[in-house]
């Protein structure tokens, strides 16, 4: 993923969800506890609403609400304007009710199940998210995956000692390209996966940025 210069998220996408099929009970996984160190905030960038290649057709495509001066929308940290396709969540469709994907460069994993802690993107290389737990006695900083939970209208930062978001034979969610699915919706982009937890909240992962809002 290229390299970009200020990042900011200020807000998310909402967009209608698409359906897949299966059911199976997600992983369990703890939360950041409240003891957890305060990391300083990573750089932040600018973010724009992506255009949706697609008028919300009858296979359930949807269409990129158009930012506003007042309350923008978090889209893509380089301004990229590249129209954005929704893909059918059912090719990415994981062992329960679930669906998972990784980035095209094999970097960030992410998953959306159905159960709390499910949902979310890890990636090996990237900066330490503000608020992440990261302390721990068996592992250091660099061996673990960094990234975010995804829960209804919240975002956790978090650090892994595991593949949190692996699926088997996962496969890419490719460039310019969006996946919705239990109503949370992710973006796809060269600079970064993007993702909407609902509610004006959600994060963007890279490999130079780990932000949420």
């Amino acid at each position: 993923m290229k390299q970009f210069s200020k990042l900011t998220l200020t807000a998310v996408l909402t967009t209608a969800a698409l359906t897949a099929c299966g059911n199976q009970d997600a992983p369990a996984a703890a939360p950041p506890t409240s003891a957890a160190a305060q990391i300083p905030a990573s750089p932040q960038a600018t973010v724009a609403a992506p255009t949706d290649s697609t008028d919300g057709d009858a296979k359930g495509g949807t269409e990129a609400p158009q930012a506003t001066e007042s309350n923008p929308t978090a889209a893509d940290p380089a301004n990229n304007t590249a129209p954005i396709t929704p893909v059918d969540p059912a090719r990415y469709s994981a062992y329960g009710n679930q669906v998972g994907w990784k980035s095209p460069s094999g970097n960030i994993y992410c998953k959306i199940g159905d159960s709390e802690f499910s949902s979310g993107c890890q990636a090996a290389d990237a900066p330490i998210p503000d608020g992440a737990n990261c302390v721990t006695p068996s592992f250091t900083i660099d061996q673990l995956g960094k990234g975010f939970y995804m829960t209804p209208g919240k975002v956790t930062p978090t650090c892994f000692n595991q593949g949190e978001f692996g699926v088997e034979n996962a496969q890419p969610l490719e460039y310019n390209t969006s996946i919705t699915f239990n109503g949370f919706t992710c973006f796809s982009r060269v600079e970064a996966m993007i993702c909407d937890a609902g509610g004006g909240h959600g994060f963007v992962l890279s490999m130079q940025q780990a932000t949420s809002n």
